[in-house]
């Protein structure tokens, strides 16, 4: 079979031996530069043409399925071309559900996905399950990596007893044609509409979680939230989660009783639990998820309070002029920033917030849609913060907004500025808190927790 394999990076390297050493044609190409010499070398020994700075746009060429980078939006011109001239498109993802022999769980949602996937992860541990999840994604993620490849068991080998756990984004999803035995949807509002075009198509690519489950395989959904409608998708038996009502099957919040996990068997309440700085939502529908894969009440209750949340999703992160630092550099979206600036007070923090308007799939943010979720978070910024500072590109979009909510604002040209400006303000506020509503890159986010210390 003829075989393009987007990108130059571990994962596509590890897919693309592994499809080489079965006798495929394997092109591996990317726009970045190649791998190291010797590693190119090797992969050549194997028959893997190497194509290193070319534009896919361009010209995708021929394939008979091209497995494509997480990064690439369904939008890109690439995956047009590809359609029309008959390539499946396909991503790492799909490949593992399609050959994993063992039970499979993926976990997607428009917010909390990583922070979700690890309490499950915690909890099927303490339950005594083998679990196979990624290590070594991008800020944290649970992305699907080069690692899971390795643990693929041969066709015909077996069954494996390993239970395999992913972090679903809509990239994926919008190339995929597996569904894990159990699917979770823990939130659903519009975002990243940009990566595909308008909400429809970000709704079909998350609908490719459930569109091809089978009987006997399980729906984990937020009764609370759109997410709901995709237990009704599929043949699937739904397991849901709620932080307003009881549940039939699944877990939910009780005013008196705490987390309360709803089993075919009866209720079990495990009282008011703590996972670090996870949301509360996230913890439910961790255990609602981790239910449905078998765990009981001892090891829910014990992996939520051991599980420890990633970074960079509301975490402490020292002080500035003696005050508190919450880092939520991953809530990139308004909706994400909302919900952290919620736990406080009236005009009690300073914010920090900007960056980039437009991370590689087009202006974020920019649909319709959107933009309503957007005002909906400058309301609660509005309300949470005494003081606004902006930082990059996005910086003079967010305010424009809050000017006409006479919120205070210090603009500044990058985030090393914004946090000097944030220490000088920080006196007698209840937190700083760095929530960016908006995408950030990679160096910046690691860069924040420096520059606190520096300034603390």
């Amino acid at each position: 079979m003829d075989v393009l394999i987007e990108g130059l990076g571990p994962d596509a390297i590890a897919l693309a031996r592994l499809l080489a050493e079965e006798g495929n044609a394997v092109r591996l190409a990317g726009s970045g530069p190649g791998p190291a010499p010797g590693v190119a070398r090797e992969l050549r020994e194997l028959g893997i043409r190497v194509e290193s700075r070319v534009d896919l746009d361009a010209d995708p060429g021929d394939a008979e399925i091209a497995y494509l980078d997480v990064w690439t939006p369904e939008v890109a011109p690439r995956v047009g071309q590809l359609r029309a001239r008959g390539t499946r498109t396909s991503c790492l993802a799909d490949l593992l559900l399609a050959r994993w022999q063992g039970p499979s769980i993926g976990i997607t949602g428009t917010a909390g996905k990583t922070t979700t996937t690890t309490i499950v992860a915690e909890i099927l541990r303490c339950e005594g399950v083998e679990v196979a999840v990624s290590r070594g994604a991008r800020a944290g993620n649970l992305w699907p990596t080069a690692d899971l490849v390795e643990q693929l068991r041969p066709v015909g080998k077996g069954p494996t007893s390993a239970t395999l756990l992913l972090e679903l984004t809509s990239s994926h999803l919008a190339f995929m044609s597996s569904s894990p035995t159990i699917a979770a949807v823990i939130s659903f509002w519009p975002d990243h509409l940009e990566l595909h075009g308008d909400l429809a198509r970000y709704r079909a690519a998350k609908e490719a979680i459930v569109r091809h489950q089978r009987p006997g395989d399980v729906v984990v959904v937020n009764a609370d939230d759109a997410s709901a409608g995709f237990a009704a998708i599929g043949p699937a038996r739904r397991v849901e989660f709620s932080l307003e009502r009881a549940v039939e099957h699944g877990a939910y919040l009780d005013r008196d009783q705490g987390l309360v996990v709803a089993f075919a068997t009866g209720e079990t309440a495990l009282g008011h639990v703590e996972a670090g700085a996870a949301h509360a939502d996230n913890v439910v529908a961790a255990a609602a998820i981790a239910s449905a894969a078998g765990a009981g009440p001892a090891a829910i209750d014990q992996g939520i309070g051991s599980a420890a949340v990633p970074r960079w999703r509301a975490q402490p992160a020292g002080t500035l002029a003696g005050t508190p630092v919450i880092d939520d550099g991953m809530a990139a979206t308004p909706l994400k920033a909302a919900a952290t600036l919620a736990r406080y007070p009236n005009e009690s923090v300073v914010l920090i917030a900007g960056g980039l308007n437009d991370a590689g799939g087009g202006p974020v943010h920019a649909a319709p849609e959107e933009r309503v979720l957007l005002e909906r978070a400058c309301d609660e910024i509005a309300r949470a913060a005494s003081v606004c500072v902006l930082f990059g590109a996005a910086g003079p979009r967010l305010a424009a907004l809050l000017r006409r909510r006479d919120v205070g604002l210090i603009e500044c040209v990058d985030l090393v500025a914004a946090v000097a400006a944030a220490a000088r303000v920080a006196p007698g506020a209840s937190a700083v808190v760095f929530s960016p509503l908006f995408p950030v890159s990679l160096e910046d986010r690691a860069r924040f927790a420096i520059l606190v210390h520096g300034s603390g």
